[in-house]
């Protein structure tokens, strides 16, 4: 039985997704990992029939309270503008809304745990009026707390994981 080298010789690789980034690979070996959400939220999307998925680490959730910030120049900062322009690229690389399978993570009250301003609980609200825009779902999500996350997506498998600091790991 002969061997198919290309996969043989395949090597995984992991691309970190900084705070105010977005990143999406069609790469079956890549794992793309945003590491320590607090209060910000980590979002993978997969289309397993496509093949492509990708995840967004935003830390705010309003664009009009930018303060000197151009959402336009910087959309992935925001819950509003990132969204929109995380879902527009996925379907631009033939993404299907009917297929994609949505995990997010974060949302904590790392610095506010008193909840006066609560920016976790604000950008849940912010992602989930921006996904109101588009016909799709959340299947699974780890919100809330006080502890950070890290949250990776296994392009190949689909397979979202997120990790709760001193909880464990949770894969989806």
């Amino acid at each position: 039985m002969e061997r198919d080298q290309g996969k043989a010789n395949a090597v995984s690789s992991m691309t970190a997704v900084n705070f105010s980034e977005m990143k999406i690979s069609s790469n079956p070996v890549e794992t793309l990992v945003a590491f320590s959400i607090g209060s910000g939220i980590g979002m993978t999307i997969h289309d397993p029939v496509g093949g492509v998925g990708g995840v967004l680490n935003f830390i705010l959730p309003d664009s009009t309270k930018a303060n000197g910030t151009n959402p336009a120049k910087s959309p992935f900062i925001f819950a509003d503008t990132g969204v929109a322009a995380f879902l527009k690229a996925l379907f631009e690389q033939g993404a299907k809304s009917e297929n994609l399978k949505i995990v997010i993570a974060g949302g904590a009250h790392i610095i506010d745990q008193t909840g006066v301003f609560n920016i976790g609980q604000k950008n849940l609200e912010a992602l989930k009026n921006s996904l109101g825009d588009y016909d799709v779902k959340i299947h699974h999500e780890a919100i809330g707390g006080t502890k950070n996350r890290t949250l990776s997506l296994e392009i190949g498998s689909g397979r979202s994981i997120i990790k709760t600091y001193g909880e464990g790991e949770d894969m989806v």
